[in-house]
């Protein structure tokens, strides 16, 4: 029987009308995953600028980032057949009593404290001028069922524990563990340029070891920075603390008459305390895809150390399966970055995946991100 060509055109509209709806309600339907997919690998220079800097890179150093997305049907689907893509369990990437934009907004706070551990390392490794002015600690949020909840803000600046003063959040938590459970805390805080107290009971947090007590709130030390010269650094759009090494190597760059990059694309990643240690961060397959895909010969990842570290493994197993000539170069330090480019005498690295690092001594951060943070 033959099908008339206005019939099957109905059939053919019917049929992409019934897929369009499907396809919304795929996006409409959320899952409790995030998507995590290569997102791009862009030259750090144009975001980080020293004032006074006068020299030419003949290559350049690349930030690598993950494109993460909330998760929908649809998502779902594509992330099984999608290269590179990712599916992460959404209490993996939420802390608890988070939603997605509490996300956004901590991971914008890691950037700023990456920027500015970036610009402290670099001045000291260089040997400059850099004041650290710590102005206390800013609440970021308060963690629900917690004595914080109801009482402290996101944006609140603690300053005196106690009656002492209270600067950073190492100062914080050093005067918390003097404390026992059923003890309070007098609370001294800045509050939109109001001055206020608070009084808060302490109690054990299920994780800690040892009886260990708080009050519930994500904490970040906020302070100032003062370098001669001024650095400016603007990546206001990207979050997460795992930009700091390349930040501190391009700020490096224009400290100094030596051009690091040799004429390379080196892209990298990695955490990085005031002190120049490196540490682990999350997406680090996406980002070998985004450096490997912008021709990076080379690329800096957070050595593994400690156990549960997978950073390195992951890279080199990443660069492997895409069948990457782009070489892994797994990093402790600051130190042991810059000193793998000052043996780097050609323009051309590409070769073995696998490569050592040049210093092997390791030291505690004194600061530590949280395992997964992009």
């Amino acid at each position: 029987m033959m099908i008339s060509k206005g019939k099957r055109w109905r059939v053919l509209g019917f049929a992409s009308l019934l897929l369009l709806t499907a396809l919304a309600a795929a996006w409409a339907i959320p899952v409790p995953y995030f998507v995590l997919r290569p997102g791009s690998a862009v030259p750090v220079l144009q975001f980080v600028d020293v004032e006074g800097a006068d020299f030419r890179e003949r290559g350049e150093f690349l930030l690598t980032t993950v494109s993460v997305r909330e998760g929908n049907a649809l998502e779902y689907l594509l992330a099984w057949m999608v290269p590179g893509s990712k599916l992460v369990p959404r209490e993996e990437m939420l802390d608890p009593g988070e939603n997605p934009d509490m996300y956004r907004r901590r991971q914008q706070e890691w950037m700023t404290l990456s920027q500015q551990n970036a610009i402290l390392a670099a001045f000291r490794y260089a040997g400059r001028s850099a004041e650290e002015i710590l102005l206390g600690v800013k609440v970021i949020r308060t963690l629900s069922g917690m004595p914080a909840e109801g009482k402290l803000m996101s944006g609140d600046r603690i300053v005196a524990v106690d009656g002492q003063p209270t600067r950073s959040v190492s100062q914080l938590l050093r005067k918390l563990r003097e404390k026992r459970k059923g003890e309070s805390v007098r609370i001294t805080l800045w509050r939109q340029g109001k001055k206020l107290e608070k009084t808060l009971p302490l109690v054990p947090f299920s994780q800690a070891k040892g009886g260990q007590v708080g009050i519930g709130i994500v904490p970040m030390t906020e302070r100032r920075i003062r370098t001669d010269p001024p650095v400016q650094i603007r990546a206001d759009h990207i979050g997460g603390p795992s930009a700091g090494l390349m930040f501190a190597l391009e700020i490096l760059n224009q400290l100094t008459s030596e051009d690091l990059t040799r004429g390379l694309k080196i892209a990298g990643t990695g955490t990085l305390t005031a002190e120049g240690e490196v540490g682990q961060i999350g997406g680090v397959e996406q980002k070998v895809a985004a450096a490997d895909r912008e021709g990076a010969d080379l690329f800096f990842v957070p050595a593994d150390v400690h156990p549960g570290d997978s950073n390195q493994s992951r890279a080199e197993a990443a660069a492997r399966a895409i069948g990457s000539r782009m070489k892994i170069v797994p990093v402790r330090t600051l130190n042991e970055a810059v000193h793998h480019l000052e043996r780097l005498k050609t323009a051309s690295v590409k070769g073995p995946i696998i490569d050592t690092p040049a210093v092997l001594t390791y030291n505690d951060p004194v600061f530590m991100v949280r395992a997964g943070a992009m």
